[in-house]
């Protein structure tokens, strides 16, 4: 009898909210995940440890053992982490071993929220160093973290006829792109609900960028919007209006505005990468002053203040101690605005 085949090993980098909700999905689905926690917070591992994901210590041990890495970090990371992948490809190929040789192709997918020409810049690098022994995939991230829809499932069927016997996920998006995109493994490209848009690099990340304008750029608007009520004194009548003349509209903002302030600090980088994009791939840089591209650099000052000149930019995802509200979120800007030196 045949000896089972291993599992396919996916290498995650990093292990955030939504590295560690892709890990806990593969691993349900019976995936090997590796990551590699040098530098990293007690917490961080701690994290990696509860959802049954292999450490490694080093890059090099991690692009030997794994078929897939995913990168998932902070769009100001992006490159660095690209980085850090290329070195230790290139530590490898120094090695002459059979083992290293034989080895199957590994696939590279950046999953981060970054520009077409940003990703085209990383996919450059690693085919200028790694060749064929890195296949480089387009990619991005829409919807939250994977999540068991159902963690506590009946024995019977469900009245629609699905089957509640097994637990059942919540998955985003992850659109793809690049002459590789469309080769990954079908099982793990359903687990990821991973599609190829396109054979050309960029179109993925782009998607990802109009996306991302239109959810986070609104949440933005009502970071402005709320914190100025705030500073008149006509917040409740603000909320009031809105209740009445557009209640779909006050629902989907205040419900972004108390989710937004963990992740303010990731978003900073993301609004300027979005801006890039407008301005270079949607023409709008050769609009009036060129400044029409530039609208989402405003934008990333918005975040940057709330991840560093509010309170609000101390909150974690796992532990949350301010803006559990709409309202709070206002008032912890107003705070944060009313310490700001006046010219």
């Amino acid at each position: 009898m045949a000896a089972p085949k291993p599992p396919t090993t996916i290498a995650i980098l990093s292990i955030g909210d939504m590295g560690l909700g892709v890990a806990k999905l593969l691993r349900y689905h019976n995936y090997r995940v590796l990551t590699n926690l040098a530098g990293r917070s007690p917490a961080t591992r701690i994290r990696a440890e509860s959802a049954s994901i292999e450490l490694v210590d080093t890059d090099e041990e991690l692009l030997s053992e794994a078929q897939y890495i995913l990168s998932i970090v902070p769009p100001r990371d992006a490159r660095a982490t690209a980085e850090r992948i290329v070195a230790a490809s290139l530590k490898l190929a120094g090695k002459d071993s059979e083992a290293q040789k034989q080895k199957e192709p590994v696939y590279y997918l950046d999953l981060n929220a970054i520009s077409p020409s940003s990703v085209r810049a990383i996919g450059d690098r690693f085919q200028e160093q790694c060749g064929e022994r890195i296949r480089f995939v387009d990619g991005g991230i829409i919807g939250g973290p994977p999540r068991l829809a159902n963690p506590n499932p009946s024995s019977s069927p469900s009245r629609e006829g699905g089957d509640e016997t097994k637990p059942q996920w919540t998955v985003p998006s992850i659109p793809l792109s690049g002459p590789y995109s469309n080769l990954l493994n079908p099982t793990l490209a359903a687990t990821l609900k991973a599609t190829s848009l396109s054979l050309e690099i960029g179109a993925a990340s782009g998607l990802k960028c109009c996306f991302a304008a239109l959810t986070k750029g609104t949440t933005a608007l009502a970071i402005l919007s709320f914190s100025t009520a705030a500073r008149l004194g006509v917040l409740p009548a603000l909320r009031s209006h809105l209740q009445t003349y557009s209640p779909r509209t006050k629902e989907q903002v205040e419900k972004s505005l108390v989710g937004m302030s963990p992740k303010a600090y990731r978003w900073v980088a993301e609004m300027r990468e979005i801006g890039g994009c407008f301005g270079e791939e949607g023409g709008w840089d050769n609009v009036g002053e060129g400044e029409a591209g530039s609208v989402f650099q405003g934008i990333a000052d918005v975040y940057k203040f709330v991840a560093d000149g509010t309170v609000l930019g101390e909150e974690r995802v796992e532990k949350r101690v301010r803006g559990l509200t709409a309202e709070e979120v206002a008032e912890a800007v107003k705070e944060g605005l009313e310490k700001v030196p006046v010219d």
